[in-house]
């Protein structure tokens, strides 16, 4: 294991350690207060352990060596993870709608300053675990833990905001609206990544990328006369293939060796495209699929 890895591998541990000490005290702090916002805030946070432990796990079994049956390697079991804790997210949005239209019918009492003293500790906690794995929002998985973190820090702020209208103006409906507004921000930033994620996993162009763009750039490329059967899809969260057949202007195998390692440098070089297959035809062919 690399550096690298070790480093990621100690965040996740330390995350999931701060976050789960900190959701147990949420559960209690809210029962006690009576507060939906902290209690829906904690059993969120709870999830975001789980969620911790699958990323960690995703990230495990990702760095498997290819075998003869997976020949591409495990890359994509940090995208099942992000798949997986972004459906447990949404999860956890419908319990919380669902309570928040229970405390709306039937107010309970709550406590508008213990809720403010906890939430704001809670936007410690999570500002700094969110802050831990910014740098890592190119890889999938571990954006979703960035996003889990994120919003958590935004939803105690608003656990602090209905703390002060009720105390303020005593009126607790406040309460369940703001975990209305969590469940909205839950399911919004986890069908981001449930979209994306399907994407890499039915073989979609990565998003950060253009068909045409790449199409356009390998045939303008001195000494190819053609381009076609192009195809680009994500190995994993951050490994890019591509495989295409050329026509070049001259055949001949070694200008042709050279020119087909000229293109892959050249597509990693300006797109980060880490694994291309390119062959050299004469005459363009009917593709694969037919």
């Amino acid at each position: 294991m690399n550096s690298a890895d070790q480093q990621t591998n100690n965040k996740l541990k330390l995350s999931f350690v701060i976050n789960t000490g900190f959701a147990f005290l949420e559960i209690f702090v809210g029962l006690f207060s009576g507060s939906l916002a902290l209690v829906s805030d904690a059993a969120h946070n709870l999830t975001d352990s789980l969620s911790i432990l699958i990323a960690w796990a995703g990230q495990k079994f990702a760095k498997r060596p290819a075998t003869e049956e997976h020949t591409f390697g495990y890359g994509k079991a940090t995208i099942l993870t992000a798949l997986a804790n972004s459906i447990i997210l949404i999860l956890v949005a419908a319990y919380i709608i669902y309570e928040a239209y229970l405390k709306i019918v039937e107010p309970q009492p709550v406590k508008g300053g213990v809720v403010i003293l906890v939430a704001g500790i809670g936007v410690l906690v999570n500002g700094i675990v969110a802050l831990m794995f910014l740098k890592n929002r190119d890889n999938l998985n571990l954006r979703g833990v960035f996003l889990n973190m994120a919003f958590d820090a935004a939803v105690s702020v608003g656990a602090m905001a209905a703390g002060l209208v009720i105390l303020l103006t005593g009126k607790t409906v406040a309460d369940p609206i703001i975990s209305l507004v969590i469940a909205a921000m839950l399911i919004y930033g986890s069908w981001q990544i449930i979209y994306e994620a399907v994407h890499i996993l039915l073989e979609g162009v990565p998003e950060n990328l253009n068909f045409k763009d790449v199409n356009a750039f390998i045939a303008a490329m001195p000494g190819v006369q053609s381009v076609h059967d192009l195809h680009i899809w994500s190995i994993a969260s951050q490994k890019v293939a591509l495989n295409c057949h050329i026509i070049p202007n001259v055949y001949d195998f070694k200008q042709n060796v050279s020119l087909i390692k000229q293109i892959k440098e050249q597509l990693k070089q300006k797109y980060n495209i880490n694994h291309c297959t390119i062959e050299a035809e004469t005459e363009i062919c009917p593709p694969h699929e037919h």
